[in-house]
């Protein structure tokens, strides 16, 4: 693949050539105004991820520059404009495109924005919105505006930074509360499925038609959570009806499973006194028992409370001890933190664990009243909103500490917002919408298609986020060091961002003792390939769900009484691993799935300290 890319004030121009057939294709930023386009610019730095890993190249302001090896089956394109002193004074990243299918003459757009800041896209006018992601796009409901309940819709497109009206259908609409009470859950084809509301309804909108689908009159119930399961869609607590844009006094602590023709099956009730209303149905992924669980959090009804559960249990499980806002954190684990509302500060911060299930509080957070959580690619969570007014609050799950107002944001700097809705956008960035406007909110461009990444747990800042699913096998008392009781696997550390099929992780640790293990392509805690090397037994290669060993060594193992470094190489159907250099594992076997890798502790009354881990395509 050939290139030649430009800067000019308005684009860059990328020609791309894949094999001998030219395409020529623009990367355009996108937005208006002088955010994301810093003067004294001194260079470009242009990346491309694929899936073996990343090219960088320099492009001067005004130079073409011609770029000879971009990978073939390039996923991503990201943009640094560097300024004086070489610091980044803008940065974006593109959604996820198939760079080798792009058409002559298409335009590639690009956001952005200053690092760790924010960029205006609109006058908003909607508070407590409802949103989902629609594919590349954003699907927004309801509200209020002016204090009034807001019977219309409209569709953000990031390609464009503009937002768009869309029809709502007549069936959708009360006079009185709008739309009010009405739950978005998207499908994995991009479709959103909208539920409840006055009516009771469910219908289903399509982002390539920009419409909804006709409307279905179900089971009456609002301000539930719901979430989708392949082509159906779960639906857990909420009320009976809404009164004055909120739940009435009869709370719902029934489940239902909703295909898209409006026909249903049951699911677990939620505990007999719980008010479950205003929250978030979340997917764990499947634990170490091959179970597939899910867990309701956050909302307005009991505060602090929430639930877990399978499928085919009869009752869910209560959870106590939860902070009002809930996001699910790498490797499965479901942080919540702050008020159920806006108008009160807690500091309550606790993390469900999704093996097992346990509540682990984590102390105090910051108190920002009326703020609003939301999970990053690279594995962190940013809380948006609240007092100090213009300030951002970071979660760094490596350390468990927030960062509160470092760096202060730049750019278009929103001011003190109450209660904004988030939501995180296909290129990484999150949209931020209050009834004062509109952002987007620049993070770091680490993410899935991220070719290399070393976490140095230790260090503050390192350089990526290491997520233990379980904090409460996490001390970072000496180091940063994972316990284990048993061989489930409970003690392990996910890389945040990088998701990938082949690749190797590389890990550097000491006082080892009991065994270690190293992780490739988690998609729950149950569901993952695992490397054992535990001393006096040879090296397993196990695959978790059907609980299968694909291959072992040769010979048993022994683990150095110093440092250990291990790595494991998944690529081209052939798998490898290493301890202090030496191989003690190779065989054939086909492995492709994507996921999430990482490094644990094995063993009764096991630990490890962690010093390094590198994850590469």
């Amino acid at each position: 693949m050939r290139g030649i890319m430009s800067w000019r004030v308005a684009a860059w121009v990328v020609l791309a050539a894949c094999n001998s057939t030219p395409a020529h294709v623009t990367l355009a930023p996108v937005g208006t105004g002088s955010c994301g386009r810093p003067s004294g610019v001194t260079s470009l730095k242009v990346t491309a991820f694929g899936p073996g890993g990343e090219v960088t190249r320099a492009v001067a302001p005004d130079a073409p520059m011609t770029i000879g090896d971009f990978p073939a089956g390039t996923m991503q394109l990201a943009v640094d404009v560097l300024v004086a002193n070489g610091e980044v004074g803008a940065a974006g990243k593109t959604a996820p495109l198939a760079f080798d299918d792009l058409a002559d003459g298409a335009t590639i757009p690009i956001f952005m924005a200053p690092l760790d800041g924010f960029c205006a896209v609109g006058p908003g006018g909607r508070t407590g919105a409802v949103v989902a992601r629609a594919g590349d796009t954003v699907l927004i409901v309801g509200g209020t505006a002016g204090g009034l309940p807001l019977a219309t819709a409209e569709l953000y497109d990031p390609a464009t930074a503009e937002f768009a009206p869309i029809d709502v259908p007549d069936a959708l609409r009360d006079a009185t509360e709008g739309l009010a009470g009405v739950v978005l859950a998207p499908l994995a084809d991009g479709r959103v499925v909208l539920t409840g509301g006055v009516r009771g309804v469910l219908t289903v909108f399509d982002p390539k038609l920009r419409a909804f689908g006709p409307v279905l009159v179900v089971n009456r119930r609002a301000f539930h959570a719901a979430t989708a399961i392949g082509n159906t869609v779960l639906v857990s607590g909420g009320c009976a009806n809404v009164v004055g844009g909120t739940c009435d006094p009869t709370p719902l602590r029934s489940s239902l499973i909703y295909a898209l023709d409006g026909t249903q099956t049951g699911a677990p009730n939620l505990p007999p006194s719980s008010v479950t209303e205003g929250g978030r149905l979340f997917d764990l992924g499947t634990d170490t028992d091959g179970i597939e669980r899910f867990a309701i959090a956050g909302g307005f009804g009991d505060a602090n409370a929430g639930a877990r559960f399978a499928l085919d249990d009869a009752v869910a499980t209560p959870l106590a001890g939860l902070g009002g806002q809930a996001v699910l954190l790498d490797g499965g684990a479901l942080l919540t933190a702050f008020a159920p509302d806006a108008g009160a500060a807690s500091p309550t911060v606790a993390i469900v664990a999704p093996d097992g299930g346990a509540v682990v509080p984590l102390g105090a957070g910051p108190s920002l009243a009326g703020a609003r959580l939301v999970a990053l690619e690279d594995g962190s969570a940013v809380a948006i909103g609240g007092d100090p007014g213009g300030k951002i609050a970071r979660y760094m799950p490596t350390s468990d500490h927030w960062d509160v107002g470092f760096p202060d944001p730049t750019g278009d700097v929103p001011g003190a917002l109450d209660a904004p809705t988030l939501v995180r956008l296909a290129d990484g960035s999150v949209l931020v919408l209050a009834a004062t406007g509109a952002w987007v909110y620049r993070p770091s461009l680490v993410g899935p298609a991220t070719g290399s990444l070393t976490i140095l747990p230790a260090s503050a800042p390192s350089s990526g986020v290491l997520a233990a699913p379980d904090p409460s096998t996490l001390s970072h008392a000496i180091g940063y060091v994972l316990t284990s009781a048993d061989d489930r696997l409970r003690a392990r550390a996910l890389v945040g961002g990088p998701r990938l099929a082949h690749g190797t992780i590389a890990a550097t640790t000491h006082d080892v003792v009991g065994g270690l293990a190293l992780i490739a392509q988690q998609q729950g805690p149950g569901h993952a390939v695992v490397l054992e090397l535990v001393p006096g037994e040879p090296a397993a290669l196990i695959q978790l769900a059907g609980a299968t060993t694909l291959c072992t060594g040769a010979t048993p193992i022994e683990l150095p009484a110093g440092p250990v470094s291990a790595s494991l190489e998944i690529r081209d159907g052939t798998v490898r691993a290493s301890v202090g250099g030496l191989g003690v594992l190779a065989c054939s076997v086909s492995l492709d799935e994507i996921g999430a890798w990482g490094i644990a502790s094995i063993g009764s009354a096991a630990h490890l300290a962690v010093d390094a881990v590198t994850v590469a395509r």
